[in-house]
């Protein structure tokens, strides 16, 4: 089998799982030329004999050579794809026959742009890990789309796409059926991931209209966006604050940042203490709000209940420390040389490369080794950017919980009932506000 390019020995790969005595047989995989064949052009369906392999054009594929291999009554189909043929991107514009797509994902994406950009709606008719069949909402239209894997491996091949739309013209009125919030997210997720540039509800109405040549509503747009978690950076922010009240219990709260750098508030309670068995109460309902997501991490201070908590609710998700928070135990602990090592550590905290990064530690060392042991006793994966296993971004503290608290300071003094109204008239008038900046 001659392999010329990543595609072929992905596919190869795929087939191998797939069959184990794959092996066995004699494999000759190449381009048809039309002077192989004697007399003209190859049509549907030709046998073309080369070495000890029979190849079957196929000419749906454009491109893309089937062929059969024959050994003891048994065949294997075998693509040979190049790789820029295989669509990995779901702003792909035209769908047809015989185009293959790197998984069926992506294909579903695809299909959902394209029903959208052409103003109809289809119904799913068949899904499963090895076929995806769409038909026309309409029962009497013809248009119809049909999918399969390629040898049950992830890619996956368009089959049959009848374009063709005959059902009456009031069935084909475009209802914005697909064009749904998670739709929307999926095109303006990869402009999000910049926190220092604003994205408003305006550019993201702009983006849909450009991407998917249809109008969608300011309070679809603004949901899309303010759904928030799904589509700000997996951060989570967390801290707890006393109340000053009768009620002498305790407020928590969970934060982010949005796509325009704006605090997102995405969870609030009170609690009668910060204990075990409070916070984990806290973090299996903030779970069962948002799940958890690819990347995720925790920000707090060093709380035993919280990072408990954190171990038993997400296990998975890894907690980080604010670095305020372990200077101003360095700052408690150990008594001289303040100023030299603050500028060394948040340098350590902030550092990209290991040897920057061990110079600093040097550093560190000679202006008092107690330090240094500290800050290893902690863990670097805890407060360093270096060592952090997914990435932190420039959130290295706890401060947009902080100041949600400090905006809450007087509120902190009144009854319980009052304080949470306080609280949601705060976080709504915050809303509001970026609303009207993002217009």
């Amino acid at each position: 089998m001659e392999i010329h390019n990543d595609m072929g020995y992905r596919v190869y790969v795929e087939l191998k799982k797939e069959n184990i005595e794959f092996g066995m047989y004699p494999l000759c995989i190449t381009t048809i030329e039309t002077e192989l064949v004697s007399g003209g052009s190859l049509i549907q369906g030709d046998i073309v004999q080369i070495d000890e392999s029979v190849q079957r054009y196929d000419s749906d594929t454009d491109n893309t050579l089937a062929l059969d291999f024959v050994n003891s009554r048994q065949a294997i189909g075998v693509f040979e794809l190049d790789k820029d043929l295989i669509i990995s991107k779901t702003n792909q514009r035209e769908v047809m026959t015989g185009q293959v797509y790197k998984d069926k994902a992506t294909l579903k994406k695809v299909v959902e742009h394209y029903d959208i950009s052409q103003r109809f709606q289809f119904r799913v008719d068949r899904s499963n890990y090895v076929s995806y069949a769409l038909l026309c909402m309409s029962k009497d239209c013809e248009w119809r789309f049909k999918a399969s894997s390629i040898n049950k491996s992830e890619l996956f091949k368009v089959r049959e796409f009848i374009d063709k739309h005959t059902c009456p013209l009031k069935d084909k009125v475009y209802e914005q059926r697909q064009a749904s919030s998670s739709l929307i997210g999926g095109i303006i997720r990869p402009k999000l991931t910049n926190h220092k540039k604003k994205y408003t509800t305006k550019d993201i109405i702009d983006d849909v209209k450009s991407d998917l040549g249809v109008d969608v509503s300011y309070m679809l747009t603004w949901w899309t966006k303010e759904k928030g978690f799904d589509h700000c950076r997996p951060i989570v922010v967390v801290d707890g604050s006393h109340l000053k009240s009768y009620y002498a219990r305790t407020f928590v709260s969970t934060s982010t940042l949005d796509g325009a750098g704006h605090i997102l508030p995405l969870a609030y309670g009170v609690i009668d203490s910060e204990n075990d068995a409070a916070w984990t109460w806290f973090f299996e309902q903030f779970k069962i709000a948002y799940s958890d997501r690819e990347n995720m991490c925790i920000v707090s201070d060093r709380n035993e209940s919280i990072i408990k908590s954190i171990s038993r609710v997400y296990p998975d998700v890894p907690h980080f420390t604010c670095i305020w928070n372990i200077w101003n135990n360095v700052y408690k602990k150990f008594k001289k040389s303040h100023a030299k090592l603050s500028e060394i550590y948040f340098s350590m905290a902030k550092a990209y490369t290991q040897p920057e990064f061990d110079s600093l530690v040097e550093k560190v060392e000679k202006v008092d080794i107690r330090v240094k042991e500290y800050l290893e006793l902690v863990g670097y994966e805890k407060w360093a950017r270096l060592y952090a296993p997914v990435n932190r971004g420039w959130t290295m503290t706890s401060n947009i919980a902080e100041l949600i608290n400090a905006a809450l300071v007087s509120a902190r003094e009144l009854p319980i009932y009052d304080f949470l109204e306080e609280v949601r008239k705060k976080f709504g008038r915050w809303n509001c506000s970026n609303r009207k900046e993002a217009t």
